[in-house]
């Protein structure tokens, strides 16, 4: 007669203190896809009508975007309407309403732009 015994040390109940530290500082719902490409951003925003952005999109998942620009103008909370992929080779283009979550400094003077689509 078998018996079958569960232990903590079993591969489906492991959880070790390094993926324990990793979920704690990972805050995204979903996997980022690591690429880079063009995207079109515009300020949702009366007063920014005329400003148009081309910047570059380094990750992305269903839910938002992560894009380098050197525009000077966004800030956390600011709308967007963003156009991804964007560019005269992508046959479908696709447009989000989003939200800038957060910003940070990149090297070169360069910002780093993270959006969290609204709808």
């Amino acid at each position: 007669m078998a018996t079958a015994v569960h232990t903590p040390h079993h591969a489906a109940y492991t959880h070790t203190k390094k993926s324990a530290a990793r979920e704690s500082r990972e805050a995204r719902r979903r996997e980022r896809l690591k690429m880079s490409l063009p995207v079109e951003v515009r300020p949702f925003d009366a007063r920014f009508v005329d400003i148009a952005d081309v910047g570059e999109v380094t990750d992305f998942t269903r839910d938002g975007l992560y894009f380098a620009t050197c525009m000077p103008h966004y800030f956390v909370g600011m709308r967007l309407l963003v156009t991804f992929p964007f560019g005269k080779k992508i046959s479908a283009h696709k447009k989000f309403l989003g939200s800038i979550v957060r910003m940070e400094e990149r090297p070169g003077g360069a910002m780093g732009i993270a959006v969290r689509f609204l709808l």
